[in-house]
């Protein structure tokens, strides 16, 4: 999701693994320190955004 569309949240996770909301948080933080510079939290939107993802695609959001 996040290479091809540029974003993701904890639904995708959810839904595609079936794993709890905050396993999906636990997830993604792991993720993070692994990649810190992979994706950024929008809080307004509630998504992470790809940090390499073309505009076009985040600003359709």
């Amino acid at each position: 999701m996040l290479a091809v569309y540029g974003f993701i949240n904890r639904a995708h996770l959810q839904r595609k693994f079936g794993v709890s909301s905050a396993q999906a948080a636990i997830d993604f933080r792991t993720f993070n320190v692994a990649h810190p510079d992979a994706m950024t939290y929008d809080n307004r939107k509630k998504i992470y955004l790809s940090t390499t993802a073309p505009k076009a695609l985040i600003d359709k959001l």
